[in-house]
């Protein structure tokens, strides 16, 4: 077979072939000159032909090529057939292959997790091998049938640009090619390839996609919808790209702290960007703890609204656990459950007549007056005015613990401070982050909520003690972080 090039010459489907991916190869910078390459090679036409393709390319480029083949074992003889087919081609094209086995019990999400296996395998391989990319043999319509089941899923931008040519380590190079130009072109060289008879199967959602849904399409709609959702894609990789780049820009200014399983943001920076630009950096939080950006959804970003406008401190978990902690104006993506628990603060016991103090993530201010200033009744949460003769002792700050009762302001009998925190609707996670004031017999203040009420002065009461407290900005932490990086 043969077919006829732009300048009218006629030349076989494998040089035709050959030309098309060395110039998709080097427009994309999917490959590089004497780079080391993993192929996933199946024993189908895709991946046969990319298998073919490559072992005619490699001279050119000088690449060093490794085939590896998974058997899932999931059809018997025919799975090693299959194994058996690939590993006397690749040893007819003096390419070197390595076969692992690997078996997936039960039948549930068994694509995904058939899926996930072979790339963990590829980059095993890689990595040990010391190669320089996986490359994988997707087609232009494996393209159009992805940017469908990704929408279907209710993927974002980034899904519907489908099956990008380079996806971190993992290429795409044949992307450009419809299935039965591969095929033509194995046939006219005289290659065979093996026919999975389970992509027939309509359980599994991508082959009732091919089988049945883009054939109705294309008879009642489009009889090129394939082709027109491969372009779509190609042009939704470019508007992601760019949105990406720009929120990359935005994401260093909002990131406070990045380091291996944990990323800190400043919420209103975050939250000063575009809506757009807000998924872009949350998914690139996310990425950078479970290292893909895939599983990211919209119903998480419906969750980490909820996270924003909550008041004080909650977190949520996201796909593969991964952890989204709101700390007031900190947003914290962690892999470590223990971030979910506030660490234990030591108790700070303070000197009489002291000013100023730091703790619990809190800044306090202690006046002593002699006479009531004239908005003592507005006083905000964070500040109070006790009776400075009723405080018996020391004052010190600590965190909550198992067995706190006081008596509330206003009320006449003992409380548990549980109880408290239940009919204030505290929420459990803020609970360890409150200061309680006490001195050495009892609760004075629970900080931004009530005083103890033995505590409180009256019309007898002569020396007064206000206490004011601010929480330590994200804005001073980021600075004292950002130092410290710097230094």
């Amino acid at each position: 077979m043969i077919s006829k090039n732009t300048a009218g010459e006629w030349m076989s489907l494998i040089n035709e072939n050959l030309k098309r991916l060395k110039e998709n190869l080097a427009n994309e910078g999917i490959v590089s000159h004497s780079e080391k390459l993993v192929l996933g090679v199946s024993a189908g036409a895709d991946s046969t032909a990319l298998l073919y393709l490559f072992s005619k390319l490699r001279y050119d480029l000088n690449l060093s090529l490794l085939a590896v083949h998974i058997n899932h074992n999931l059809r018997g003889e025919q799975s090693d057939t299959d194994e058996k087919h690939i590993a006397v081609l690749a040893m007819k094209l003096n390419i070197p292959m390595i076969v692992r086995h690997i078996r997936l019990e039960g039948e549930s999400d068994i694509e995904n997790r058939a899926r996930v296996a072979r790339f963990e395998i590829f980059e095993e391989i890689r990595k040990s091998y010391k190669f320089d990319k996986i490359v994988l043999g997707h087609h232009k319509w494996d393209q159009a049938e992805t940017l469908l089941l990704n929408l279907f899923r209710g993927a974002g931008l980034g899904g519907l640009a489908g099956i990008r040519p380079i996806m971190g380590e993992i290429v795409h190079p044949i992307l450009i090619f419809e299935p039965q130009e591969l095929k033509d072109m194995l046939s006219e060289e005289g290659i065979s390839w093996r026919e999975d008879l389970s992509n027939q199967e309509l359980r599994f959602s991508r082959n009732r996609l091919r089988q049945e849904i883009l054939p109705q399409i294309e008879e009642h709609y489009n009889p090129l919808v394939r082709e027109k959702l491969y372009e779509s894609a190609a042009i939704l990789n470019l508007v992601d790209q760019y949105i990406m780049e720009r929120s990359l820009k935005r994401f260093k200014r909002a990131c406070v702290e990045s380091k291996k399983g944990r990323v800190m943001l400043n919420l209103p920076e975050l939250l000063k960007a575009p809506q757009i630009e807000q998924y872009y950096i949350l998914r690139e939080a996310y990425s950078r703890i479970s290292g893909t950006r895939q599983d990211f959804f919209q119903a998480h970003i419906r969750e980490l609204n909820s996270l924003f406008e909550s008041d004080g401190s909650k977190y949520i978990t996201l796909s593969n656990n991964v952890y989204a902690i709101r700390r007031y104006e900190e947003l914290i993506f962690t892999d470590d459950d223990s971030e979910l628990f506030t660490p234990e603060a030591e108790v700070m016991v303070l000197e009489p007549n002291r000013a100023l103090a730091v703790h619990m993530e809190y800044r306090f201010q202690f006046k002593y007056l002699k006479v009531l200033p004239d908005d003592f009744r507005e006083l905000p949460p964070m500040q109070v005015i006790i009776d400075a003769d009723k405080i018996a002792g020391k004052l010190s700050i600590r965190q909550r613990k198992a067995g706190d009762r006081f008596i509330p302001f206003g009320m006449s009998g003992m409380k548990k401070l549980k109880d408290f925190f239940i009919d204030e609707k505290v929420p459990k996670y803020d609970r360890d982050l409150i200061p309680v004031f006490e001195d050495e017999e009892k609760i004075v203040w629970v900080c931004g909520h009530r005083i103890d009420q033995r505590v409180s002065h009256d019309e007898n009461s002569v020396r007064y003690l206000m206490i004011s407290a601010e929480p330590i900005t994200m804005n001073n932490r980021a600075l004292s972080l950002k130092k410290k990086r710097n230094e």
